[in-house]
């Protein structure tokens, strides 16, 4: 039976790579700053194999996302800011204190209350309401996150209905400034439509990364079906004008969905 590695020999193999001497050249010249790009990347494996359920591949990005905190913390323990440990302590801690109702007596009535206390509990150390927000997330994943947060305090619609006029104000908003050829207001009231909708979306209880997600998939493997069936025709797709574009795109989506 082959040994199975624990979270202390993750830590010695990454120290190992990070050494001076005999580590790895690559691994040795990292910085906090290089790392970003990477750890990003795999938050964003981990989602595609969650969103594919591929449990076997979703065990292998989480560890490579597992690796990137073990990285993160070596690199700070180098420059005896805090460790792997420490990453752990100050998280436990901070689950412990934010679940009360768990470890301790406190008691709540409902969700609703305990989202409440949740919230004032993260703001603790915030001027406003969005300062915990970071700036770095993505700009769709930070409005949702905006929307969700001021509906909190009051700053919602009554209704789905309403949620839905705005979108409809805003492409009517839109529709004007098109029509004016102003860049920087298109631009604007663009943004502002996408915002809209990202808020509907909310307002739905539905999750606009995940909704887009879907989207994304459906629209590529429709466009795979036509670029398959054009390629069985002997058709380049840059020589047909719109409307035959049209026509080919209304027939992968017949096949697509009897797929």
């Amino acid at each position: 039976m082959k040994k199975k590695y624990k979270i202390s020999d993750l830590l010695k193999i990454m120290e190992e790579l990070r050494d001076p001497k005999s580590g790895c050249p690559w691994d040795k010249k990292q910085t906090f700053e290089s790392i970003i790009p990477h750890s990003i990347e795999e938050v964003y494996e981990v989602a595609e194999e969650i969103y594919n359920k591929n449990y076997i591949n979703l065990e292998n990005e989480l560890g490579d996302l597992l690796f990137q905190v073990i990285y993160l913390s070596q690199i700070a323990k180098e420059k005896k800011k805090f460790d792997f440990n420490d990453v752990v302590d100050k998280i436990a801690k901070k689950m412990v204190f934010r679940h009360p109702h768990v470890f301790s007596n406190k008691k709540f009535n409902n969700m609703k209350d305990f989202k409440n206390w949740w919230e004032k509990s993260k703001k603790k150390n915030s001027k406003s309401i969005l300062d915990t927000i970071p700036n770095t997330f993505p700009s769709q994943i930070k409005a949702h996150k905006i929307q969700k947060k001021v509906a909190k305090y009051g700053f919602d619609y009554e209704n789905i209905n309403q949620a839905l006029k705005k979108v409809e104000e805003e492409i009517n908003e839109l529709k004007k400034e098109i029509k004016r050829k102003k860049i920087n207001k298109i631009k604007e009231e663009l943004g502002d439509l996408i915002f809209a909708t990202i808020d509907l979306s909310r307002k739905l209880n539905l999750n606009p990364e995940t909704i887009l997600a879907s989207a994304n998939k459906k629209f590529a493997k429709r466009f795979k079906i036509m670029e398959k069936n054009l390629m069985k025709k002997k058709i380049d797709i840059k020589d047909l004008n719109f409307q035959k574009i049209e026509y080919y795109w209304e027939e992968s989506k017949k096949i697509a969905k009897k797929n």
